[in-house]
């Protein structure tokens, strides 16, 4: 088992990150991980962590199979309508922040 791709829910407006996650040396129930996102974070901070709830949507076998899966499921929920607090599509470029678009060029 490498990971797992999860979903926070702010159970105060209902706005949701979908993630993924490497599982360390703790098993899923004592990962106490709330997510990273750019977006996600104010917000924990605006509403307090109590107020966030952490599910599991899938497990994840290798680095690989996390990214695939995160896209997969990014893509899912905003079908939905949801995955406010992604600003990513998922997979390995998660993270675009102002100062990555300079990297890129």
């Amino acid at each position: 088992m490498y990971g797992y791709i999860y979903l926070i829910l702010n159970k105060v407006n209902g706005h949701t990150y979908v993630g993924k996650h490497k599982l360390y040396d703790k098993k899923w129930n004592e990962d106490d991980y709330m997510g990273s996102g750019i977006k996600l974070k104010p917000a924990q901070e605006k509403y307090g962590i109590e107020n966030f709830e952490k599910f599991l949507i899938t497990w994840t076998y290798s680095e690989e199979d996390a990214c695939e899966k995160e896209k997969f499921w990014i893509a899912e929920y905003r079908r939905r309508g949801k995955a406010e607090y992604n600003i990513a599509d998922g997979g390995d470029g998660g993270n675009i922040a102002p100062w990555t678009e300079e990297r890129k060029k």
